[in-house]
């Protein structure tokens, strides 16, 4: 059986980072991808909560406003497409052999309906969960280390 070569994509719609040889001591620097599409509000994606408005008449009352779903649902749809067709070159080049997918919430959706049949099977672990900004190493070690915990009886 061939050895093991994993790779793991953290992302949360406008940033991901994809590191290479999870298993190897000599792992190759991480893959930086950012958003370049034009309409995507950092805040907007990373946000949990819906911005505020303020009426115009006396009372000057504040109430929650509707975030603009359908344009950031589709540069995120974007987005994945953009990042996963970079991982099925690398795939296809035989560079890895699984796939841990540890992304920011609403993200493992999306990369789910974008992601094709052949990055489907090798994903290990699929999460949701925001690691994209922790320090490679600690990056590294917790996507092992969840790995480890699922496949684990």
């Amino acid at each position: 059986m061939a050895r093991a070569k994993t790779w793991a994509l953290a992302t949360n719609g406008v940033l991901a980072r994809i590191l290479r040889d999870l298993e190897g001591g000599d792992a190759e620097d991480p893959i930086g991808i950012v958003s370049k599409l034009e309409s995507t509000h950092l805040r907007d994606v990373l946000s949990d909560k819906p911005g505020r408005s303020f009426s115009s008449g006396d009372s000057g009352r504040g109430s929650a406003m509707e975030p603009r779903s359908d344009s950031i649902l589709r540069d995120m749809q974007d987005f994945a497409r953009e990042t996963l067709s970079i991982l099925e070159t690398h795939h296809r080049a035989g560079r890895f052999n699984r796939l841990a997918v540890p992304a920011a919430p609403k993200m493992p959706g999306v990369l789910r309906e974008e992601m094709p049949s052949t990055l489907r099977k090798l994903i290990v672990l699929e999460k949701d969960v925001r690691l994209i900004d922790l320090p490679e190493a600690d990056f590294r070690d917790a996507v092992l280390h969840a790995i480890e915990k699922d496949t684990s009886p």
